[in-house]
């Protein structure tokens, strides 16, 4: 099991976002706050699927026209590193 840190925005922004299913917003809830940093403990295997979410999002809607982060897109950059297994 991973234990993965997640600040107050990255933490709202997975549990409102409509590109993640239930069953994954599910191991969200609920979590531990610890210094107003959300604690999640998950398996590999739920890290991967939540990262490639988050990575085609990123694809998706992540960038302007001139290719720069948006502030959604910055948020989505960071739970791809965050739920990265290597």
């Amino acid at each position: 099991m991973l234990k993965i840190e997640l600040n107050k925005n990255e933490y709202n922004y997975i549990c409102h976002s409509s590109f993640i299913n239930n069953k994954y917003k599910n191991l969200f809830s609920p979590s531990q706050l610890y210094h107003n940093k959300y604690l999640i403990t998950i398996s590999e295997d739920q890290a991967d699927v939540i990262r490639d979410l988050c990575g085609e999002q990123l694809q998706i809607i992540g960038f302007d026209e001139k290719y720069e982060l948006t502030a959604e897109g910055k948020i989505l950059e960071s739970l791809v590193d965050k739920f990265f297994i290597g």
